[in-house]
């Protein structure tokens, strides 16, 4: 168990305080220039010894996940289980030793013990957070009347959005001094924390709170943000940008797409960023109604979706090739003859493709950039592939 480091003075001014006086700009000159002198004095005492690299907190198998004092961020579009693999991290830093509950392969230093803070902006407090909280306390070995020591709960949704970050401070002043241990902070969703998140003011007002609490604290954020509609791994507005530059470690997580790019069972983890170890290779789960919860995929599950985007893939390139070379009507033989060439594969193949794609009616762009579809004529017993609208 480890003890929150206090401040070094009973007259040093807690982060809330500080950042109130920065705000009105109360803080003299002199007590700044303390501050700077006495955070330069500890850097040159750590630079006069050997570093000892943090140890990590969470695994996943054997991959380091999250270190301690650090900034972490869980992205994805809105329905992917973003709260649902937060759901399981959290049990996994809170699961009592006799649990032999798997959980996605997340594991903890069993002799180590955690507290959790959770903070919801968006479920309502009549069955929806009650429940996402009974599954983390299950999924850790509790019963869901039990009320574990070490894992706590606000929601800020009854708040207006200009009163979430001063009583998000309060709350976080509140449980440093409950827990004597390492303290991991939970953010759904962080976007809802402050007034307006494209703001570039309220965003590094945040951004700075937490940044603050990490150097001074034994304290981990995990903050849960949505991605932008339309957008590959753009996180939401200013505040989204900004995360992620500060964060350690950014977890993707999104449902992967069939070769019609439909959404499938299987949801892929991915690591954007791992700023304390190498980049690890994704991993795959699915949502379990028998467990309420997300579970490991399956090898096979795993293996057709690979086909299936490996058939998209094909798909995409003959797509491709299709829209340069039927710039005019082209016989069957020589269309399958120039793909074969291009695409280093067997004639069957192209048929095959080709049929799904004049079946599909996928769009092909030709040579002007506009969107047809492949079409087929007999002409003097010979088949005739064009494009038309």
């Amino acid at each position: 168990m480890f003890d929150i480091p206090a401040p070094s003075s009973q007259n040093t001014p807690s982060p809330l305080s500080l950042l109130g006086r920065a705000g009105e700009g109360l803080e003299a000159p002199q007590v700044k220039l303390a501050r700077l002198l006495e955070s330069q004095k500890k850097i040159k005492e750590n630079k006069g010894k050997p570093i000892n690299f943090s140890q990590p907190i969470l695994w996943q198998k054997d991959n380091p996940v999250f270190f301690p004092k650090t900034i972490n961020v869980i992205q994805g579009k809105a329905g992917v289980h973003k709260s649902r693999l937060a759901e399981t991290i959290c049990a996994a830093l809170l699961k009592i030793p006799e649990s032999n509950r798997d959980l996605l392969d997340f594991k903890t230093n069993i002799l180590t013990r955690y507290a959790v803070c959770y903070v919801d902006t968006e479920r309502n407090l009549s069955d929806q957070l009650p429940y996402s909280l009974q599954q983390i306390q299950l999924k850790a070995g509790y019963n869901i009347q039990d009320h574990p020591y070490g894992f706590d709960y606000i929601s800020l949704l009854e708040f207006g959005r200009e009163e979430r970050f001063d009583m998000l401070n309060i709350y976080l002043e509140h449980i440093r001094k409950q827990f004597p241990m390492h303290i991991f902070i939970v953010l759904d969703v962080i976007t809802d924390c402050v007034f307006n998140f494209n703001d570039t003011k309220d965003s590094m007002k945040l951004i700075d709170m937490m940044n603050q609490s990490i150097n001074r604290y034994d304290v981990t954020f995990i903050c849960l943000i949505h991605e932008n509609p339309g957008s590959t791994d753009k996180a939401r507005g200013h505040l989204g940008t900004e995360i992620l530059n500060k964060a350690s470690t950014v977890i993707q997580i999104g449902f992967e797409k069939d070769a019609q790019n439909h959404n499938t069972d299987l949801i892929k983890v991915s690591y954007l960023k791992c700023r304390s170890s190498k980049k690890h290779e994704p991993f795959f789960v699915q949502y379990s109604d028998e467990e309420k919860g997300l579970i490991l995929a399956d090898y096979n599950t795993i293996q057709e979706a690979k086909e299936n985007r490996n058939h998209k893939a094909a798909l995409d390139e003959t797509i491709e090739l299709i829209g340069g070379f039927l710039k005019e009507p082209m016989s069957k033989t020589t269309l399958i003859e120039k793909l074969c060439f291009e695409m280093d594969c067997k004639e069957r193949t192209i048929e095959t493709r080709l049929k799904s794609i004049i079946s599909t009616k996928l769009r092909i762009l030709d040579g002007n950039g506009k969107g047809k579809i492949l079409c087929k004529r007999l002409e003097n017993k010979e088949t005739i592939y064009y494009l038309s609208t």
